[in-house]
């Protein structure tokens, strides 16, 4: 009523109401295209036509350059069916920004190679002065045949493993928990320690990474929550390994 003195309360609509899309600014857009160099990193399609910014954890309102990746239209579906995994997106992440990185910057003056056409030497062609060749794209890049990225199993394993991490992050906030949480970090964690990508450690350390993500499920609220429990936080190798291979 107007005039009583009360304030007027949000009604529930309002206080759930999703976060608003926040448009993406030209700079920062400009930076993630040369990122990606122009290309969907997931199925390589370069019609920029079709490429469009994703939010990488699905808040439209976090627009970080850090939480931003260039696709295609079709891959943000393929990433909410799980087809390609929330381990495959920030790794991949990870590996278009320190490839970008460690490119040569735009900026730079970068030798160019010129040929001269002499147009009396060429019949019939329209008269030529100078012919530029630009340099050729960088090959994309593969795991190393003796890293984690090439053996499935394993792969999906630590896939499964970081997966669980995410989720169980997710779930520490219903406990109080309030601590930043950026998708992208244990990616960089784990660079820092095994000096080396995720999926490019060698195939050796693959128990060693295991533990070691394994732990830091175990360190979330809900992993304490259900060791107290006897509850396990995840399958053992053998386990998934096992349920991999009946699928098969």
């Amino acid at each position: 009523m107007k005039g009583s003195g009360e304030m007027p309360q949000p009604d529930d609509k309002a206080r759930k109401r999703p976060k608003q899309r926040k448009s993406v600014s030209a700079l920062t857009s400009k930076k993630l295209y040369q990122e990606a160099n122009n290309r969907c990193p997931f199925c390589c399609v370069a019609d920029v036509a079709v490429l469009e910014i994703h939010h990488i954890d699905g808040d439209p309102s976090n627009n970080k350059i850090e939480n931003l990746i260039v696709v295609c239209g079709n891959c943000p579906s393929k990433i909410t069916r799980g087809e390609i995994s929330p381990a495959d997106v920030h790794a991949k992440k990870m590996e278009l920004f320190w490839t970008h990185r460690a490119s040569p910057r735009r900026s730079e003056k970068r030798p160019r190679q010129s040929v001269n056409v002499n147009a009396a030497s060429v019949s019939d062609s329209i008269i030529a002065n100078t012919v530029t060749f630009g340099h050729k794209r960088s090959p994309r890049m593969q795991y190393p045949v003796d890293s984690i990225g090439v053996d499935t199993i394993k792969k999906g394993y630590i896939d499964y493993l970081i997966k669980r991490y995410y989720d169980y992050r997710q779930a520490d906030a219903s406990y109080g928990g309030f601590r930043p949480f950026s998708h992208a970090e244990i990616h960089t964690t784990v660079q820092r320690k095994f000096k080396a990508k995720t999926f490019f450690i060698h195939v050796s350390r693959f128990a060693e990474l295991c533990d070691y993500v394994k732990s830091r499920v175990d360190q979330t609220i809900q992993g304490k929550r259900n060791r107290s429990r006897d509850v396990p936080n995840y399958d053992s190798f053998e386990e998934y390994e096992a349920e991999q291979l009946r699928h098969e």
